[in-house]
């Protein structure tokens, strides 16, 4: 390490996943993950990415590990967009060793690299000696993954799309902390990767193959607005239209692209029809999809029994991962096997 290089330190942190309650499916700059329509999102509070990075100044390059195996090459150019502003920041030219632990399962339409670009670029800045703010870190791990934008703040947050063409006023901030309403957060997990991954559905439908995604673009601005009056009254009812209906809209997009993107697999469709019964039989709770096959439910604390039992007897449901609401990304302690 040069005289001139900053402070820098073994540091991990945990970030959470996070669940879109209105969806930003479409960018207006894929360089820099800039999305079209601001959109509203919760944070699963225990499920998510664990990352260490250790920055070694014998390195040759920046490597990861995640999950016990390294990272593919353009795994590691999204990595790298998000270190080197960070070094850029810090004013170091040091590369890292990097490694990241998943508690939600990739490629199933659970946001993992929500959880894992905004857990690194937390623990990124700390091990490079940066205080930074709430709204540039969420810029940051923007860079890597749009979505990872929204599990910076945590709780019920909002990623407002901007307008600026740098991406300066597009990050996510915290519309209220995650007791506000203290909803349960089913998780109907349904086998199967998908085929096609978020960015590149994203590109093939931005590229004018759904005769929808300008309608889908509007219906998802006034969406946003129709959450937060939902989420201001603390109804379900409210919220269940808004949620719901954003969700289908943006597969019925999807679907309607040439050539489709279908994520959803029959289990999807029962989840959905059961979700539905259980409200009109008097239970608060409301689906929503992201971008593959399994289902997010929000549920009232009292009636996450029967819900989450109800949803376990669906063929094609592998488990019902149950947690709740949390807080955004966090400064952990590290531990020395974990590099």
């Amino acid at each position: 390490m040069s005289p001139s290089e900053p402070s820098l330190r073994r540091a991990a942190a945990f970030a959470p996943s996070n669940i879109a309650l209105t969806k930003y499916w479409g960018k207006r700059d894929a360089r820099i993950n800039l999305p079209l329509a601001s959109s509203i999102s919760v944070a699963l509070a225990d499920l998510g990415s664990y990352t260490v990075v250790q920055p070694q100044p014998d390195l040759p390059e920046d490597v990861m590990v995640v999950d016990d195996q390294e990272l593919d090459p353009a795994g590691m150019v999204k990595v790298r967009r998000v270190l080197d502003q960070i070094r850029e920041l810090s004013g170091s030219s040091v590369y890292a060793g990097l490694r990241s632990v998943n508690t939600v399962p990739a490629a199933r339409g659970l946001a993992s690299s929500a959880s894992a670009f905004a857990a690194l670029a937390m623990a990124a800045a700390q091990a490079y000696g940066l205080a930074l703010d709430g709204p540039l870190l969420s810029r940051l791990a923007r860079s890597g993954s749009g979505s990872a934008s929204r599990s910076v703040p945590g709780g019920f947050a909002i990623w407002h799309a901007g307008h600026r063409a740098d991406g300066a006023d597009s990050f996510a901030e915290q519309l209220y902390a995650p007791d506000y309403w203290p909803l349960k957060v089913l998780v109907a997990r349904i086998g199967g990767r998908k085929k096609i991954s978020s960015t590149e559905g994203m590109r093939l439908q931005g590229g004018g193959g759904s005769p929808y995604q300008a309608a889908w673009i509007e219906q998802c601005q006034r969406d946003v607005e129709s959450c937060k009056e939902a989420l201001s009254l603390k109804s379900m009812r409210r919220l269940a239209e808004v949620v719901e209906g954003n969700a289908l809209a943006m597969h019925a997009s999807m679907i309607a692209n040439r050539p489709p993107l279908i994520y959803w697999q029959p289990a999807t469709l029962a989840v959905i029809e059961a979700v539905q019964q259980l409200r009109a039989d008097g239970c608060e709770c409301c689906f929503t999809i992201d971008a593959g096959a399994s289902v997010v439910v929000l549920v009232e604390p009292q009636d996450a029994r029967i819900v989450a039992e109800t949803l376990a007897q669906i063929e094609g449901v592998e488990e019902v991962l149950q947690t709740h609401i949390g807080p955004g990304a966090r400064i952990v302690e590290s531990r020395e096997e974990d590099l």
